[in-house]
């Protein structure tokens, strides 16, 4: 159980999009209605962004890859990486736009990391199902696109599953916050899988190295359309 301290510290929130500006709005609405004490920004990156995410003139960052062409996941790596380093706070938690967050989602990654600051906390997800979860116990299909979202369902559903100060060993990677100085230190995400693993699981295993613990913060609970963008 961590401890409500009585001045939290600032975090940026980012999140990547590049085709469609509809689950740019649809993770953006959700931070705007999800109670949070936590005082944040959020820091929107275009990842080779296209003209009608342009025309919402919302992002922060338009950051371009030097070949567009280049396979997906290098590019968005190298995309996560740019966000971290132009964020203006210490604090820096990572979001998909296909993710709907809960009240308290932001206070319960940062109580994690104030009751020790050598852990990487990452938020409890519900899945849509569309393709295998790690946290298969929580799959619910709330809808997989942002206009069949059942956010009535997903307040009941997030009370319900949030563990207000529980955590357990970590599963899945993100949401999850990182201390920025530390990520760049690190060395940040690959660009690309490495052979034999993930980018995420890369960079986890060299935070481990250097004594952090991957923790699911119980009580920050979070709905995963899953490939929201790339799907359409």
């Amino acid at each position: 159980m961590w401890v409500l301290f009585n001045v939290r510290p600032a975090v940026t929130v980012a999140m990547l999009v590049y085709r469609d500006p509809s689950w740019l709005a649809f993770a953006l609405e959700s931070l705007a209605w999800s109670r949070n004490e936590t005082p944040y920004r959020t820091l929107v990156v275009g990842n080779d962004a296209e003209p009608d995410v342009l025309a919402t003139e919302r992002l922060d960052v338009d950051f371009r890859n030097a070949d567009p062409a280049e396979y997906y996941l290098n590019r968005v790596y190298r995309a996560w990486n740019k966000a971290v380093e132009a964020a203006e706070t210490e604090l820096v938690v990572l979001m998909n736009s296909d993710m709907y967050v809960s009240d308290y989602w932001l206070d319960e990654l940062v109580g994690v990391y104030l009751a020790d600051p050598c852990t990487l906390p990452c938020s409890l997800l519900v899945e849509s199902g569309r393709i295998p979860s790690a946290m298969p116990e929580h799959v619910r299909d709330l809808g997989t696109t942002p206009d069949g979202f059942d956010r009535q369902k997903w307040m009941v559903l997030s009370a319900e599953k949030r563990n207000i100060g529980g955590t357990e060993p970590g599963r899945l990677f993100m949401p999850v916050l990182f201390r920025r100085n530390d990520f760049l230190r690190i060395g940040g995400y690959p660009v690309g899988n490495p052979e034999g693993t993930t980018g995420d699981k890369d960079l986890f295993r060299r935070y481990a190295q250097a004594g952090y613990r991957h923790l699911t913060a119980l009580g920050s609970v979070v709905y995963h359309v899953q490939e929201g963008e790339m799907r359409g």
